[in-house]
């Protein structure tokens, strides 16, 4: 499930970046790299299963996507990497964010709605959390996740 999220992330980042004449080729690469692990960082950091319920039913809300804290905090996180270790401008950096990370959670929501597909809440929580176990569901993610 992790491989099939973070090739999502790649392929939105790529798409982003490889169209962006303002990054250089030779920083391309490290650019998708840097929005990937950025963007996988800011999921662990804000995970919840509010925050992921709220995030996954912004589908289709443009203006609830950019003022949704999770959001901004996640685009943030990207902007300050892409930055600092890509050394792309805020305003780059800014356009990568904002095309990639709400294009992302339209994506996971609408798979997160496909009866025919894998993807599932517990699974987002589970891949982003390492757990292994079977069984449990949700409430046994989310009490690892706090200790207990």
């Amino acid at each position: 499930m992790l491989d099939g999220i973070l090739d999502l992330i790649k392929d939105q980042a790529l798409g982003a970046i490889t169209n962006n004449a303002d990054v250089p080729d030779d920083k391309k690469g490290a650019a998708v790299e840097t929005t990937t692990n950025a963007i996988v960082d800011g999921f662990k950091n804000n995970l919840s299963l509010d925050n992921v319920s709220s995030l996954l039913g912004l589908s289709g809300d443009d203006s609830a996507l950019t003022n949704n804290q999770t959001v901004n905090s996640i685009q943030t996180s990207v902007i300050s990497s892409l930055s600092e270790k890509v050394g792309l401008s805020k305003e780059v950096a800014g356009s990568i964010a904002a095309a990639v990370v709400p294009a992302l959670l339209q994506l996971l929501s609408k798979k997160s709605g496909d009866t025919n597909d894998s993807f599932s809440f517990d699974s987002l929580l589970q891949s982003f959390t390492g757990s292994s176990q079977k069984g449990g569901g949700i409430l046994s993610t989310l009490g690892k996740l706090f200790g207990r």
